[in-house]
């Protein structure tokens, strides 16, 4: 019978979410969701396809902030569910960053009304002689928007380099901003920003930056690809001083699948 088990790792702050997916027959298609309590969801990278009868391990790095989240598993017309134990703490309530979590920026909302614009596709043609043109009647789209940011100097490094990547950025909040929904992937427009005239913190550092921000709401380009937690960077970290035996004893009695979900950041 499929099961679906949630943890939080020791893989970077946010923490990310491991899911485990366990007892899906062979053949059988599978979709993983995450949701806050209000029921506003987002798609678990690599979490929609068919099983092969092994554990599907997914981590989810894009999940909302500071709030109770739970995911679900959809498999053969039948929904498993489980609660993350603890929410996902981040002192900001509020992050910017790369898609596989790795370079994460905190920042600081500077209330500019986060204006949207929809994008609509409809034309009309002018004709000679009609009073009322025919036109082209397309579906609109979510469109863009707008924010304006504030940034620490060493914040503001990181957010240069993740920019200009040219990549999409996942938007991560506590879902308590404005109507803006908790987990959001914008493509950066256009971009400026500027010394801030003021001191942020009361340190007395006057060298903060306001960013202004214009973005499309796009969909993750590689909804299939499915994250990972840890890297062999991060086992070879881990069993610095350890020896083979070492590892032996602490895998003792344990199978592949243990391996597999092994939180290797408690080693560090």
């Amino acid at each position: 019978m499929p099961s679906i088990a949630v943890e939080l790792v020791s893989a970077g702050d946010p923490r990310p979410v491991q899911i485990v997916l366990s007892g899906v027959p062979s053949g059988a298609g599978y979709k993983v969701v995450g949701a806050t309590s209000d029921g506003r969801t987002w798609p678990v990278p690599g979490g929609e396809g068919t099983s092969t009868g092994d554990q599907v391990v997914l981590v989810d790095n894009r999940a909302a902030l500071n709030t109770p989240v739970t995911y679900s598993a959809l498999v053969s017309g039948l929904t498993y569910m489980v609660q993350l134990p603890e929410p996902i703490h981040h002192v900001d309530g509020h992050v910017l960053q790369s898609l596989d979590g790795r370079a994460v920026v905190a920042f600081k909302w500077d209330d500019d009304g986060m204006p949207r614009e929809l994008s609509m596709a409809s034309v009309a043609f002018p004709v000679p002689g009609r009073r009322r043109p025919p036109g082209r009647f397309v579906p609109g789209g979510d469109g863009g928007g707008s924010m304006t940011i504030k940034t620490a100097p060493a914040q503001t490094r990181a957010l240069t380099e993740m920019l200009l990547t040219g990549r999409p950025l996942v938007l991560r909040t506590d879902g308590q901003v404005r109507d803006l929904d908790p987990v959001e992937i914008i493509l950066p427009q256009r971009v400026s920003n500027a010394l801030f005239e003021g001191d942020v913190e009361g340190d007395g550092v006057w060298s903060w930056r306001t960013w202004s921000i214009e973005y499309l709401l796009v969909d993750d380009p590689e909804p299939g690809t499915a994250l990972a937690a840890f890297t062999w960077a991060d086992f070879d970290t881990a069993m610095t001083g350890r020896t083979w035996a070492d590892f032996d004893a602490l895998f003792a009695g344990s199978t592949w699948d243990d391996f597999d979900t092994y939180d290797w950041g408690q080693l560090a």
